[in-house]
């Protein structure tokens, strides 16, 4: 799964495609793609922020 760095270096490259395009309409595409990957950078960022979900259920200790 690729990482938030990974996510954050390609909305970088379309932003600044979106700058640099003379057509407005090319242009808008890569500013939209740029916003997608900046989601999903802070997706993943997220994910790797969460706590990890147990595998198996606590054992429950019992009393005598």
């Amino acid at each position: 799964m690729p990482t938030a760095e990974y996510y954050l270096k390609q909305a970088e490259i379309a932003s600044r495609m979106a700058l640099a395009e003379s057509d407005p309409e090319k242009a808008r595409a890569m500013h939209i793609l740029a916003l997608a990957y900046y989601d999903k950078a802070y997706l993943a960022q997220v994910q790797d922020a969460s706590p990890p979900q147990p595998t198996s259920p606590p054992s429950i200790i019992q009393r005598q």
